[in-house]
């Protein structure tokens, strides 16, 4: 629903506020007019234009009381699924997620209370180090609780991600942080020089035996098959396959405004682009079985992934194309989010040509806040590869990630014709 995103009065800022066409609480007249415009009080602009007046919006007091209350949650725990085998030597524990308790979640500005019909938690909010969302699944690591799954069932987890990063803002000033995950970073982490360290030059791990080569003829099958497909259903306009190698290690970044950007970017190049994919994807034998055979591998996106990194330096190593959302999750608003500092510091360390890539029209098939899917031409454009200067990690600096992050965030917002 549109209230996932916008999940307060635009107009007036009260939360549970749309009823059918109105706010309850000023009487603002709302219609959504598409999946990216909407008409409030006879103004009509962006989502992202609300979504950035709600977000200007102050938390409400919490001097007599806190300052939300849910409905009912489910509180989940991490869990171990079996391991994962790829192609090229990929190997992950799979991570599920084991269903503990349910009940309700106090917000206060000094930390979260879990009230459930099991167990309660008290988790200070100085004892977060990371927060992000899937789906409407809030993410919290906690020093002392761990990785902590809350599943509003009721209500918008978005409503829940942005007020808790609200809190932290305000715990942690006058520091700024930088990134929510997949750890709390603030501004002033970075190296300003090189660290002395003389290791870390190249990149390798070790290679594995089981399904070393890249052998399986299901996905060309596959591409022939859907390619048709996907262009009559979405319309889908590309342009720029010819810079795609024809062979050689690449990584390939894109913005990531749609669940169907994997599946076109993986069906009309023709070859493989290795993707990481969240790890809650990989549910079920026959999804799992999918995933691999599409040369997905998973990354645990609300903590620091090693097994991750580790097998994107495999697919690299062993000259494949690797696919990378700098982002690090699918847009919400239809603007670029900010890029993951782990993916910078990747780009850099690998030393390999980036392939940028920008997607448009993605967004109205099926934005983040809505289930159904909605015919939508689709634009691709994919741009010749960049090469940036070898950097091991050690040896990276603010200013080196920054002009990275610089560059790359102007060619993919020039290809997907997004306004700087």
């Amino acid at each position: 629903m549109i209230t996932d995103i916008l999940y307060r009065c635009p107009s007036c800022g009260s939360f549970e506020w749309m009823d059918g066409s109105r706010c309850v609480h000023c009487r603002a007249s709302v219609q959504v007019v598409s999946r990216t415009e909407v008409l409030i009080n006879g103004e009509k602009n962006t989502i992202s234009h609300w979504y950035r007046r709600i977000l200007s919006f102050d938390l409400p007091p919490d001097d007599t009381g806190p300052i939300m209350q849910s409905g009912r949650v489910v509180l989940s725990r991490e869990a171990t699924g079996g391991t994962y085998r790829g192609f090229a030597g990929v190997i992950a524990t799979r991570f599920t997620r084991a269903v503990c308790d349910e009940g309700v979640i106090t917000l206060k500005s000094d930390g979260l209370r879990f009230l459930g019909d099991k167990e309660t938690l008290e988790i200070p909010i100085e004892d977060l180090i990371a927060i992000t969302i899937e789906s409407n699944t809030v993410i919290l690591t906690s020093r002392t609780s761990g990785i902590l799954f809350f599943d509003f069932l009721h209500e918008s987890g978005k409503k829940w991600e942005d007020c808790i990063r609200r809190c932290l803002e305000r715990f942690h000033a006058p520091r700024k942080i930088a990134e929510f995950y997949p750890r709390l970073r603030f501004e002033d982490d970075f190296r300003e020089k090189p660290a002395r360290a003389g290791g870390h030059r190249n990149l390798s791990v070790p290679a594995k035996r089981h399904y070393r080569f890249d052998t399986s003829l299901l996905l060309p099958v596959v591409r022939i098959i859907a390619r048709p497909v996907i262009k009559s259903l979405f319309s889908v306009d590309i342009k720029g396959l010819e810079n795609i190698p024809e062979k050689g290690p690449a990584v390939l970044l894109s913005n990531h405004t749609s669940f169907m950007d994997s599946l076109i970017l993986g069906v009309f190049p023709r070859r493989n682009i290795w993707f990481m994919a969240k790890n809650s994807e990989y549910r079920g034998r026959l999804l799992t079985w999918a995933l691999r055979h599409a040369r997905s591998f998973p990354v645990r996106r609300y903590t620091i992934d090693t097994q991750a990194v580790r097998n994107a330096v495999r697919v690299i190593n062993q000259g494949h194309i690797l696919g990378i959302y700098p982002e690090g999750e699918r847009t919400w608003d239809n603007t670029m989010l900010p890029f993951r500092t782990g993916t910078i510091r990747l780009v850099l360390a690998l030393g390999k040509p980036v392939i940028p890539v920008g997607i448009s029209g993605a967004y109205e098939l099926m934005p983040r806040w809505t289930s159904s899917i909605k015919r939508s031409p689709v634009r691709i454009r994919i741009g010749a590869p960049l090469m940036f200067d070898h950097i091991p990690v050690p040896q990276q600096t603010r200013a080196d990630i920054t002009e990275a992050e610089r560059v790359l965030r102007t060619h993919i917002q020039h290809l997907s014709g997004e306004n700087h």
